[in-house]
């Protein structure tokens, strides 16, 4: 079987977070469920998800210790120095950058810290939701509204360093975005709508569609890419309505044919997401949360986004959001999984094994270098 392990990472999604103290349960043993305001009967039964029992087993193998909950969380607590514990846990899996959506948890993670305990480059992403939320809660006018959204994107990536936007209007008002609603003139009625309501979510969908496709056009303008979460995620995500299908009028609309679009997490739309990467020329496929939170889907989707999807568009990631483990999670099983379905695929005659590896190097680093600009 091919082997992927001396090869190169960059997480292509995650988040920022604090590690808490003491030795209570160690939250990256917590898949999606696990976040504040998850229902007490819905986080009983976390232990008995696959993804909690095998990140309990590959964690207590790095710390060396007994494989349970308890013994994880002892033994992380008894690490020293953080930035050290980091290091050694990044080398192994070989994770050189992070790409970090910086727009959760709120309130924001302290960056400064955050960096100074990580011991690789952090490519941080500008979130829109936040601004949208404060703008919203400030009940400014729709002028006044724009140009502060606007400015502040533009000031994110030109002067704070940011190299992409991100939206989770996902899990706002869905991904059948309406195309109508990108003018002024709709701009300003669906601000007016929303603050009629502002309590009722619905009410805002035309202004989160406006704001999206603005959104576009600004990364055009700064040449960075866009993620837009699609698939599933937290308990309060919109699933029905996040499937990148949805995003097909907006993908091959003239006007944002010079968008780059990342496709955030995709499962279980991976074969819709592989197909709108194939047909159009300004999309990308992230394949993060599923891989590592449904370890026994990771062959499937890495093999059903290359059954139509450009090598050249196919992303590696975590959506780590409580620790340093789930990246180094994400990071193996991506791996392995990728080792396995390339294997099968060069028996099929599909591939050489000179083509395998240089898909697996794409896939988990040198196609986000590319697309995020970041050093080699």
């Amino acid at each position: 079987m091919l082997d992927f392990t001396d090869l190169p990472v960059v997480d292509d999604h995650c988040h920022p977070y604090a590690i808490p103290a003491g030795q209570g349960r160690y939250v990256p043993l917590d898949t999606f469920l696990g976040v504040p305001g998850d229902a007490p009967a819905a986080l009983a039964h976390r232990d008995a998800m696959l993804y909690q029992r095998w990140a309990t087993r590959m964690l207590a193998a790095f710390l060396g210790c007994d494989p349970t909950p308890a013994a994880v969380a002892e033994a992380r607590s008894a690490q020293g120095d953080e930035r050290d514990y980091r290091a050694r846990l990044f080398a192994d899996a070989r994770l050189e950058a992070l790409v970090v959506d910086t727009g959760y948890p709120q309130p924001p993670v302290d960056m400064d810290v955050f960096r100074a305990e990580t011991p690789i480059p952090i490519a941080p992403i500008y979130r829109i939701e936040p601004p949208i939320k404060t703008l919203l809660d400030e009940r400014v006018g729709y002028d006044e509204f724009v140009r502060r959204f606007d400015d502040g994107l533009r000031r994110a990536v030109r002067d704070e360093g940011f190299l992409g936007l991100k939206s989770i209007i996902a899990y706002r008002t869905g991904l059948d975005v309406d195309l109508a609603q990108r003018d002024e003139s709709a701009g300003r009625h669906a601000l007016d709508q929303a603050l009629a309501e502002p309590d009722l979510l619905a009410n805002s969908k035309p202004l989160r569609d406006h704001l999206l496709c603005r959104t576009l056009d600004l990364a055009v303008e700064l040449d960075v890419p866009l993620q837009i979460h699609t698939g599933f995620g937290d308990v309060d995500v919109l699933l029905r309505h996040c499937n990148p299908a949805n995003l097909s009028d907006v993908l091959k609309d003239p006007d944002y044919r010079a968008a780059k679009v990342v496709l955030v997490h995709c499962y279980p739309f991976v074969a819709e997401a592989s197909y709108l990467a194939a047909a159009l020329p300004n999309v990308w496929c992230d394949l993060s949360l599923g891989v590592p939170f449904a370890p026994a889907a990771a062959d499937r989707i890495f093999a059903t986004a290359l059954e139509l999807a450009p090598t050249t568009r196919l992303l590696a990631g975590s959506d780590a959001f409580s620790g340093p483990e789930q990246s180094w999670l994400g990071a193996k099983l991506a791996k392995d999984a990728l080792a396995r379905t390339l294997t099968d695929l060069c028996a099929r005659d599909l591939l050489t094994e000179r083509e395998a590896h240089d898909i697996a190097a794409a896939t988990l680093a040198t196609n986000a270098r590319a697309l995020y600009r970041l050093p080699t």
